[in-house]
This record gives structure tokens, C-alpha cells and sequence, in this order.
């Protein structure tokens, strides 16, 4: 059978979200949330940020999800949400090659792959394929009740003198200002624009983001910081969702973290990154969760206190990611 692809429209949201449930996850929150679903995958208009691809009778039988980073021709893209009947052969790779040929961008990525379904087709259209690194600081308390904390070791942050102070970024107008200082690279990838940030981060459906901006005044350009405080059994956990701009700026901002975390009585921050030499984490006093023998949870809908590893794909591999990109961070 031969299938026809193209771009989705707001017609075909509820047959998709039909789909999701079907052959992603019954009940998956894709599939219920239609306010979250239209926020993810709204476009230009009529069109969706999807690719379907439907039978001789119209019924979606695949789908790809993608989260284009501003509007440009040259645009960054994060694919979000891949799937196929499994009965329909190669349609999946069919969908990917029809979003690179005809939705203009420069760099694609995908945090969040399954290595053993989707790594191979990633490879063959010449993507390549690694694991992001999870870091975490301890706040100094008597007992965890979120990470299961074997080595309570805090490392010392030894470069007091050149910290800098994380200023809050509360309004679409702190963040237009805020954006102006940042540190522009233009080979960044992905590079995040200001509607981008905007819509990312304080236009979300469900989370509420906690935004800062650091105030060093140098010649190497500011940075955003973007944090999520995540509650469960009774305790809170702070975590890293993003950096955009001078991502230097890690080294100099852990008096802030750990004033942060005793403020929001958090137990510790974690964050999931790819591209960013482990040094500047090293130097700044955070640990790496799979040489600590400890475990920082990332699933929490339902909470699994157990390590994960996330996969990604990438069509360039100096590209910088953390868990804001995608769609790894989003209810479940």
C-alpha cells in the first residue's frame, strides 16, 4: 500500500491525538490534552508542526512531531514525537525524509530516542547518535526523600570572588531586555530566539519556569538560565531546564545555585546536558550522576527512583542541548 505524507492540519488534530493513543500510549497525555497538544505542535496558520502520513481512506497511519526554533529558512528543528503503524514498513523513514526535503532548516535534533528502534534510521540518513550527561549538586540536609543519596559528598566551589548574581526574569518584558545582553553566536546550535524563549518558557500550558539572567557586565555576553522546581514525597528538587547564550556563565553561578536551593528548600539541582565540556561542570562543583553511585530521578509521573539515560540524535555533534530542548521536559 502507499501511503500520502504531508504536513498536518488544525483538521487533523483529533484523528492524531486518536493515533497517539493508539499506537503510542493509551491515555498518553498527547492524547487527552488537547490545550498542551495544540501549544507543542501549533504552527504557522493552518499547519501543524507535524508530518502524517495517511492510507487510500485517509487514516493516519504515522506521524512526526517537530519544534522548530524560530521561523527562519535557516531555522534549528527538535523532532518531538515519531511514530508509525508498525504494520506500514518504512513509512517512519519516509516521514523524516519528507520533513528534511521540504521544511527549510539548518540543523535538526532529537533528544529522547529509543536506541534500539529509532538509532539505525537516524544513522542511515546520516545523523549521529549519543547519550546526554546528568549533573547534580547536593543541598546539605539530614535525609533525602527524592534522590536516593549513598555518597553525600558536596564538592567545594573554590572561585567565590568571580561569581555572579542570577536575576530574576519575570515578565516578556524582563526577557526582551534580558535577550538584547545575551551572548549571540549564530553558530550555536540549536540557536534560540526571543519568541522562541517566549513561548518555551512563559507561555507553557502547565509548567511555571523560574527565568534569570546573570549580570556580569563582560565582553563575552550574558546568559538565561532557566529553572523548574519539581515536588514530590513531600520535597522538592530544583532542575536545570536550560542555559541560552555564554554557557561559560555555569562556572560562576554555584553560590546562586546553592542559595537557590535553600531558598526553595529544593534537595538538590540536577541538569541533563550534551555538548558542554564536563570540566566547566567539574570546576563549578557539580557531580555526575553515573560515576556517584547515587540516583537523581527523572521520570516523576509517575515518580521511578532509578537512574535514566537520555539518547540523542543530532545532524551536528557540537551541538548544545539540555532538557528543555525537545520535548523532554513536559508533563506525562
Amino acid at each position: 500500500m502507499d501511503y500520502f505524507i504531508r504536513f498536518a492540519q488544525k483538521s487533523d488534530v483529533d484523528k492524531i491525538m486518536q493515533f497517539i493513543d493508539k499506537y503510542w500510549r493509551k491515555n498518553h497525555i498527547l492524547a487527552r490534552d488537547r490545550e498542551l497538544f495544540e501549544w507543542q505542535y501549533g504552527g504557522n496558520n493552518d499547519k501543524l508542526n507535524i508530518v502524517i502520513g495517511t492510507d487510500e481512506d485517509g487514516e493516519i497511519q504515522g506521524m512526526l512531531g517537530f519544534i522548530p526554533y524560530d521561523t527562519s529558512d535557516d531555522k534549528d528543528i527538535a523532532l518531538a514525537l515519531w511514530k508509525a503503524n508498525p504494520s506500514t514498513g518504512f513509512l517512519g523513514l519516509r516521514l523524516l525524509k519528507y520533513l528534511m526535503d521540504n521544511e527549510p532548516h539548518r540543523e535538526i535534533i532529537c533528544p529522547g530516542i529509543n536506541l534500539e528502534s529509532t538509532s539505525k534510521i537516524y544513522e542511515y540518513v546520516g545523523m549521529k547518535v549519543s547519550t546526554m550527561a546528568q549533573w547534580y549538586r547536593l543541598a546539605k540536609m539530614d535525609t533525602y526523600k527524592i534522590a536516593k543519596v549513598i555518597d553525600t559528598t558536596i564538592s567545594e566551589y573554590k572561585e567565590k570572588e568571580k561569581c555572579v548574581t542570577l536575576i530574576p526574569v519575570d515578565t516578556k518584558e524582563d526577557l526582551k531586555k534580558a535577550s538584547e545582553l545575551l551572548h549571540d553566536n549564530k553558530k550555536i546550535v540549536p540557536r534560540k530566539n526571543r519568541p522562541y524563549l517566549l513561548w518555551r518558557y512563559f507561555d507553557h500550558p502547565e509548567y511555571q519556569y523560574k527565568v534569570f539572567t546573570t549580570n556580569s557586565n563582560d565582553k563575552e555576553g550574558e546568559s538565561l538560565f532557566v529553572f523548574r522546581i519539581q515536588e514530590c514525597n513531600g520535597s522538592k528538587a530544583l532542575r536545570m531546564i536550560d542555559c541560552v547564550g555564554n554557557t561559560d556563565k555555569i562556572k560562576r553561578i554555584t553560590p546562586e545555585l546553592d542559595r537557590l536551593l535553600l531558598e526553595y528548600e529544593c534537595e538538590y539541582v540536577d541538569v541533563y546536558e550534551a555538548g558542554i565540556d564536563d570540566e566547566i561542570f567539574i570546576e563549578s562543583g557539580w557531580s555526575k550522576v553515573a560515576e556517584s553511585g547515587n540516583i537523581i530521578p527523572n521520570y516523576f509521573a509517575p515518580y521511578e527512583q532509578r537512574n535514566i539515560n537520555i539518547h540523542y540524535s543530532t545532524s551536528n555533534m557540537s551541538a548544545i542541548l539540555f532538557k528543555g530542548d525537545g520535548d523532554q521536559d513536559r508533563p506525562s
